[in-house]
């Protein structure tokens, strides 16, 4: 088979680095005897060089500090090495070859003492980039780790990781030096991450991996790490929805009650256990699967997302290429188109694009069967996309040969996986429950489960045609609740109605509440004490002078779930301002698009991967967005094996073709 679509009706295509360092001169010179003069010698270089870096949390002493020359997260004998001082410094001596080769490690043991903290009682590891190793930190960690998974460069990774954070300062930073609330709040989620580390190792503790064998603190601490680059803006979150946490007049030592709760929530919220640890560290250690460019080019295809009620309800979307299409062009460009197929009580449910993209010279309404491009797969196992024309993604990729397994203990791992699919979310709500497949299904020759990473570079911009427009109520009815009754508007009418306390008549009270009626996020929560609560954010917009934009956070009424989530509790607002920016206005094309200079960090949540826009065209203002730069990960079939899933499950694969 190389194609599906569901009769009766056809459905679009489917299946067919530098280290701080000194050069360090050794000036030779000798005594001269018997009244004669010893000739001018000329310098002899040094073979080594003396490396610093400062280890931080709080400054950590007596922390191990060492060159990772052979990559495992430990520091080996042989490596060049150091220990801490009361200040977190620590010098090596290393070889010139090797300055800015290799990554730099900290581990962290219980002899170890942090200087905010006290003695270390969980131990753990930090790293720091190869060329930007002055100082290693959690959030350098992050960085190194976004590296090693992606294969960006250490000044791309840096900003991913600040921009997915909302931090004004870069995380490549010593945050102990900086007083300012910018400083102090980088600081704070350093702190969160290390406890939420810690916490998660505990209770790893004993995981054994896929082959039965106890994982090593290195195997666990490396998982536990990568799931936290997908969790940034939790992390984000979890400090500023923690009144304490939030606080920058208080120390690091005086929120650490409130860290430990912070870090139970973040660590429940990843979904890692000691029963799925293993099944992630296995996946990593797999090696990247290269393209070796053997052999003429054939069709190809890959299931990203399934989900399945009954062979009469289930929805598949995927990926495919003709062998054609998998030969590379003269520019070494290869190409894709994606398919989707959606059953609802037997019927097809035809799939149309509704995202318009801005491409960077036209809006873009991609069609359903639009041809992307990508480039081939590096030795590395990584490749480049363009998608619609506008979205850039870097992907890496292992490949995992499943022949002859179980196809119930293949679907139990692959809704085990507690890492998300950017696109669709948990993996536990993939494909259909492992018992809904017959005990002795296997699958046949052939089959393969490739594990993904995939890294949005950021910068796309797009709207939905068909949904979130920017309605306002009308005029003869301002109040109204009734969103059937709301118009259309332009962005000029879009901001007068929108004026939040910059309009005139605005009370105390009403905080934006009334005045401000545009949703720009929203968010459910865990409060301090472990209660539900819910937030939803405000914007407004003063029209001429500074074009100023105020956010404001308001906080819902949880008893009146799940119909109304009202911005009043008990008759009074719940909206306060957390944020003044400047919105400007760019014409795109024949648009008109809004942007934020700036946006409160409270907008980031695990479902929000980018900025806001409001985008005008035609006479109607859209809801728009701009991709942040973020991290996601995808488990994907090739076709022998959606093939077996699709029939093990009673799906009529046959009325499925082109």
């Amino acid at each position: 088979m190389t194609a599906f679509s569901y009769s009766p009706s056809a459905l679009p295509p489917r299946f067919g680095k530098s280290l701080m360092s000194a050069s360090v001169l050794a000036l030779l010179a000798a005594c001269g005897g018997g009244g004669g003069e010893t000739p001018a010698q000329t310098p002899v270089a040094s073979a080594s060089t003396s490396v610093s870096a400062t280890v931080i949390d709080g400054p950590l002493e007596n922390a191990t500090l060492c060159l990772d020359k052979n990559i495992n997260s430990d520091c080996d004998s042989g490596e060049p090495s150091g220990k801490t001082d009361v200040s977190g410094k620590a010098t090596m001596t290393v070889d010139n070859a090797d300055v800015g080769k290799y990554p730099v490690i900290a581990v962290v043991g219980t002899d170890a003492r942090d200087a905010d903290t006290g003695k270390v009682t969980v131990p753990y590891i930090l790293k720091a980039p190869a060329d930007q190793a002055a100082v290693v930190s959690p959030l350098t960690t992050l960085v190194q780790t976004q590296v090693e998974t992606t294969g960006s460069t250490s000044k791309d990774a840096a900003a991913a990781v600040q921009q997915q954070l909302g931090m004004t300062t870069s995380p490549m930073d010593d945050f102990t030096k900086d007083g300012s609330a910018a400083g102090k709040q980088a600081g704070t989620v350093a702190r969160l991450i290390v406890v939420t580390t810690q916490k998660q190792l505990q209770s790893t503790d004993g995981a054994l991996g896929t082959d039965g064998k106890p994982l090593s603190a290195q195997q666990r601490n490396a998982v536990i790490t990568t799931q936290l680059l997908t969790q940034l803006q939790t992390l984000a979150t979890a400090v500023l929805d923690n009144p304490t946490l939030a606080d920058p007049g208080k120390s690091v030592a005086e929120k650490e009650d409130s860290m430990k709760v912070a870090a139970s929530q973040v660590a429940t919220a990843s979904g890692l256990s000691k029963d799925n640890i293993g099944i992630v560290a296995a996946a990593q250690a797999r090696p990247k699967t290269p393209d070796t460019g053997a052999g003429a080019a054939v069709a190809t295809s890959s299931l990203r997302w399934f989900t399945f009620s009954d062979p009469g309800n289930f929805f598949l979307r995927g990926f495919e290429s003709t062998a054609a299409q998998n030969t590379p062009d003269a520019n070494g460009k290869r190409y894709y188109t994606e398919f989707r197929a959606q059953i609802e009580n037997g019927q097809e449910i035809p799939w149309v694009r509704k995202q318009i993209y801005w491409t960077g010279s036209e809006w873009f309404a991609c069609p359903s069967d639009f041809v992307n491009e990508q480039t081939a797969v590096a030795t590395t196992g990584e490749s480049e996309s363009l998608y619609c024309k506008a979205l850039r993604s870097r992907t890496s990729r292992s490949e995992r040969d499943i022949s002859g397994l179980k196809i119930r203990d293949i679907v139990r791992e692959v809704r085990a996986y507690p890492y998300q699919d950017g696109a669709h979310g948990s993996f536990a709500n993939w494909g259909p429950k492992p018992e809904q497949v017959p005990a002795d299904a296997t699958w046949p020759a052939g089959s393969s489960l490739s594990y993904r990473t995939a890294a949005d570079l950021g910068g796309g911009q797009y709207y939905n045609s068909a949904d979130g427009q920017a309605l306002i109520p009308p005029a003869n009815n301002p109040s109204t609740t009734n969103i059937s009754l709301w118009v259309t508007a332009t962005l000029q009418t879009f901001i007068a109605w929108n004026a939040g306390d910059f309009a005139s008549n605005v009370t105390a009270g009403q905080v934006g509440g009334n005045n401000s009626h545009v949703l720009v996020g929203r968010r459910d929560y865990k409060k301090p004490d472990g209660s539900a609560g819910y937030k939803r954010y405000m914007v407004g917009f003063e029209t001429g002078g500074e074009q100023r934009a105020r956010f404001y956070e308001c906080e819902g009424d949880m008893s009146t779930l799940p119909q109304n989530r009202t911005l009043f509790i008990n008759g009074i607002s719940t909206c306060k301002v957390i944020l003044v920016s400047n919105y400007q206005i760019a014409t795109q094309g024949d648009a008109k698009v809004l942007s934020f200079s700036s946006e409160p960090l409270q907008l980031n949540t695990s479902n929000s991967q980018n900025y806001r826009l409001f985008i005008e065209r035609g006479g109607v203002t859209y809801k728009g967005y701009k991709d942040k730069k973020a991290m996601s990960y995808q488990q994907r079939l090739n076709q022998p094996a959606t093939e077996a899933l699709l029939k093990s499950l009673g799906v009529d694969v046959d009325k499925l073709n082109r």
